[in-house]
């Protein structure tokens, strides 16, 4: 009897079934073949991949991070907090860190990369997936015991350059009074730090900066003492240029923060009713072909006490398919809670003890150590 032939597929056809693998799975059919390994490494196969990953309606490839108080993190899958019948389990991921602290903030994430930063200037881009992570050199001068400072932070993509960039932003004041602000910036393809022009006046509040179409944006306030808004100000990663935005008509003379958000591919702002405090308007910026304006797209109702919390919150869009109804993922620490767009109503999803939910990201196999 003649040997069985094992019938071989044309390369072609093989990148199109590999690209709609789970990134899990692709790791290990690294060790299929050279060809394989040579071909799931690629840049071109990991852009591809991303892309097809990223725009999954159903948002499979999407999870939530979260962080004990212990500095160790975990995760869930997203689409899981929208199905109230079934337990939200957490799946331990450990930390990238080298020294571990309580004292750690998620900055953001982009293409499934995860930048961390803690308070002892130690900063990590991190890939949870892959479980690959990088350590970034130290940044600019040692600040003087005796002055004040405060730090804003910013993690974003710049496509022109396919390079990944982390803004550290340092107010520093030496005699109490006038802040002096110094803008460092750095290359994850260099794998270096710069100083770039600063912004001129005024006070950042919201750290860090949310991260839309190449460019990282800040609300500012006139005074470092209150929080009393003036505008917002974005970052364009490519050109490394500044450039200020109004705030939404609505907002008017407010004294109370605004939330700076991401919906889907649009800048957001929550705007919490400075007088009755029990609902709060979200806009999002859209491009109108001409220049870019202001769309308020929906007001959430809450308890009056919520607006204090709502402020200080990120935001996101996740509208799954299988849905009507419009929701909206509000992470509001500790606690998670989904807006209902047919009934405007808030409603608490689940308690998850210490940890915190602190950014949502998307499966990939880019590697940052690959990168630089």
């Amino acid at each position: 009897m003649a040997d069985s032939i094992i019938p071989v597929l044309p390369h072609e056809i093989i990148i199109e079934i590999l690209l709609k693998v789970p990134p899990e799975s692709l790791l290990k059919f690294k060790c299929v073949s050279k060809s394989w390994l040579e071909l799931i490494s690629s840049p071109k196969f990991i852009k591809s991949h991303l892309k097809l990953t990223a725009d999954d309606k159903d948002y499979s490839h999407h999870k939530i991070i979260f962080q004990e108080s212990a500095s160790n993190f975990k995760v869930c899958r997203l689409p899981s907090l929208f199905y109230k019948e079934r337990s939200t389990e957490l799946f331990d991921l450990g930390s990238p860190m080298e020294n571990p602290t309580i004292y750690t903030w998620t900055v953001g994430s982009v293409n499934g990369l995860i930048c961390l930063y803690s308070k002892i200037e130690e900063a990590v881009l991190w890939n949870p997936t892959i479980k690959k992570s990088k350590k970034l050199p130290t940044f600019g001068e040692k600040l003087r015991r005796d002055c004040s400072y405060y730090c804003k932070y910013g993690f974003g993509y710049d496509e022109s350059h396919d390079d990944y960039k982390v803004v550290v932003i340092q107010c520093i004041s030496e005699d109490g009074g006038s802040y002096n602000t110094v803008v460092n910036i750095y290359s994850l393809k260099a794998d270096s730090w710069r100083t770039i022009n600063k912004f001129q006046g005024n006070f950042l509040i919201n750290s860090p900066g949310k991260f839309v179409d190449g460019k990282l944006y800040w609300a500012l306030s006139a005074d470092v003492n209150t929080f009393n808004m003036c505008n917002i100000i974005s970052l364009d990663l490519a050109d490394e240029t500044w450039r200020m935005l109004e705030l939404p008509a609505s907002y008017g003379e407010a004294s109370y923060p605004l939330t700076l958000g991401v919906m889907g591919s649009h800048l957001s702002v929550l705007c919490v009713n400075c007088h009755e405090q029990t609902y709060s308007d979200v806009w999002i910026m859209k491009d109108c072909g001409v220049k870019l304006s202001w769309t308020k797209i929906f007001t959430v109702d809450h308890p009056k006490g919520l607006g204090e919390f709502i402020f200080f919150s990120p935001i996101f869009s996740m509208p799954l398919s299988q849905t009507t109804k419009g929701e909206i993922l509000l992470l509001l620490r500790p606690v998670i809670m989904i807006y209902d767009g047919s009934t405007r109503q808030l409603e608490v999803v689940d308690k998850f003890g210490e940890c915190a939910a602190e950014e949502i990201y998307v499966e990939s196999l880019v590697d940052p150590l690959l990168i630089s």
